[in-house]
């Protein structure tokens, strides 16, 4: 096989495994097909984690994690015990960490551009095996795949103007798809990259916690500026009714909307050390998160803390906070690191005008995953975004250069823009 032919096999094998990544059906508890791929494919993907930065801390953070999960679930002795579940929250954990090193590899080989379009199409196929929610099919399945798809798209030309105008369009389809949230992190990404097409050229040296600041200020004044339009009623009548009376209950539309902050804080409050992978909750633990939820004006007696949150496991709809309680504050350490590695190089990406609008994008809706949505649902892009916003490390990149080897385009999110 000439080298050509190689090429093309690594491609469509690297191709695979990242669309296999965003696929979560199971074979067994926890067993994905992200996690087979993880599993087979470790011998190439394990030494290019050393090729960028921080991304053997948080493989190593998330396996400490796992061993704590199973050693609080071993000592456990006042709550009952699941061999099964154990399994089940330990995988989806290892899965999260191995298809980052697996999305990595496909990253340098197919490009960022090319591992959000496999993914988004791996990520469409999990919605044909196990099936789409027929509530609002696009807000809840498929808005999440088709805007990956459709910003890797545009991230292979680099020009972002292309970015922008997917951005927009996408935005809008959301909007009259009665997603609020969505419709904010398209807009707010939207902005991001108008902003950095139109700042002063200034130097190439990377500015991230001056643009950190910036970005905050932005996004805090976008926040206010769509919820006064929702209360206004310029996105809908339901929205509008909605949103006030999020705000009405909790004082705020954050609290409001997610009740199970109050559940989290409480728990964690109550066993720092978190409860264990494997440990199903009792009726003490049920009326701790009740308290919690209590204390922000949700009334929790409505069968949805039994039924959803604890019925059969720990679940607070927040990836921090299931990490925490599942493996303890390494969990969260890890959930915590991997999102603040995410928006420093997205903010690092910004402060050069090279930010792609699908790492702007991703890096919104992993700040929101990993404090407001659950960690099953979110396991998956999050690893998606650490791969693609992952800085290369320098000393690496220099010694490729002074080899005379050119690294492969698109393989890292510092890239010009052509807008």
């Amino acid at each position: 096989m000439g080298r050509a032919e190689r090429h093309t096999t690594t491609s469509i094998v690297a191709a695979a495994a990242a669309a296999a990544t965003a696929v979560r059906y199971q074979f067994g508890p926890g067993v994905s097909l992200s996690l087979i791929a993880a599993v087979v494919l470790l011998p190439v993907w394990w030494h290019v984690l050393a090729r960028f930065r921080f991304a053997r801390l948080l493989l190593a953070l998330a396996a400490i994690a796992a061993v704590w999960g199973g050693v609080l679930t071993l000592f456990e002795t006042m709550r009952p015990v699941s061999t099964s579940l154990l399994l089940e929250q330990t995988f989806t954990l290892l899965s999260l960490a191995g298809g980052i090193g697996v999305l990595l590899w496909s990253r340098t080989q197919i490009g960022l551009g090319g591992t959000a379009v496999a993914f988004g199409v791996g990520a469409l196929a999990n919605v044909v095996l196990t099936g789409g929610n027929p509530a609002n099919l696009w807000k809840y399945s498929l808005a999440v795949p088709v805007i990956i798809i459709v910003l890797g798209l545009t991230a292979t030309t680099g020009r972002r103007w292309l970015d922008l105008l997917a951005l927009g369009a996408l935005a809008v389809v959301c909007l009259a798809s009665d997603s609020r949230s969505m419709t904010s992190f398209l807009l707010l990404a939207a902005v991001i990259v108008l902003w950095q097409m139109f700042m002063p050229p200034g130097t190439r040296r990377p500015r991230p916690l001056q643009t950190l600041v910036l970005l905050g200020v932005l996004s805090l004044a976008a926040f206010s500026l769509l919820q006064a339009l929702i209360l206004e009623g310029a996105l809908g009548d339901a929205a509008q009714q909605r949103t006030q009376a999020q705000i009405d209950t909790s004082g705020s539309l954050i609290a409001g909307g997610r009740p199970e902050l109050g559940a989290a804080t409480a728990l964690v409050a109550e066993r720092p050390q978190g409860f264990g992978s494997g440990v199903l909750p009792v009726s003490h633990d049920v009326w701790i998160a009740k308290t919690g939820m209590s204390e922000l004006n949700y009334d929790p007696d409505n069968g949805y803390v039994e039924g959803y949150m604890f019925g059969g496991q720990y679940e607070v709809h927040s990836v921090v906070g299931d990490l925490w309680l599942r493996f303890g504050p390494v969990g969260a350490i890890f959930a915590v690191a991997l999102i603040g590695c995410a928006i420093y190089a997205v903010a690092r990406s910004v402060s050069v005008k090279a930010a792609a609008g699908i790492a702007v994008w991703l890096v919104l809706l992993g700040a929101w995953d990993t404090f407001f949505s659950p960690l099953l649902t979110s396991s998956r892009t999050l690893a998606l975004l650490f791969a693609l916003t992952a800085i290369p490390v320098a000393r690496l990149a220099s010694r490729r250069e002074a080899s005379g080897v050119r690294a492969r385009p698109d393989a890292s999110p510092l890239r010009r823009s052509h807008g």
